[in-house]
């Protein structure tokens, strides 16, 4: 069993201009998947583009929006309302005031993940050599 408390993921958080990411579980872990809670900073806006992973989020507190800029449509995020970027859809999440999400990823990150210049993230091998951008 694997038990983690706030204090063990800010650990392994990574703090960027736009978001703080805290790494709950990552692919050492050998649950297949990976678990984050990230802080949307307030008046941010982030364009991304997981081309190498599948995200579910759940929004846990704060309020914000993400525009799907493949399908399009945009959305209001609140409390309680969970998206999924099931196609790799090239998205912009941003919150005004602040934002609280809960991410899922698949494939796993392996932790040291960081945004390309496209907003995604690379896929990793274990030993932390880049497989694809």
């Amino acid at each position: 069993m694997i038990v983690r408390d706030q204090k063990d993921a800010e650990n392994s958080a990574v703090d960027e201009e736009k978001f703080i990411s805290k790494r709950y579980t990552l692919r050492a872990d050998g649950m297949g998947h990976s678990v984050h809670e990230t802080y949307i900073k307030p008046g941010q806006s982030l364009h991304m583009w997981y081309k190498n992973h599948k995200e579910t989020v759940i929004c846990t507190d704060g309020e914000g929006q993400i525009e799907d800029l493949t399908e399009g449509g945009t959305y209001e995020l609140k409390p309680g309302t969970l998206y999924a970027l099931d196609k790799h859809q090239k998205h912009i999440l941003s919150s005004e005031k602040g934002m609280t999400v809960l991410c899922v990823f698949s494939p796993s990150l392996v932790g040291p993940e960081d945004h390309d210049e496209e907003g995604s993230y690379p896929l990793y091998e274990d030993d932390g050599t880049i497989v694809k951008h």
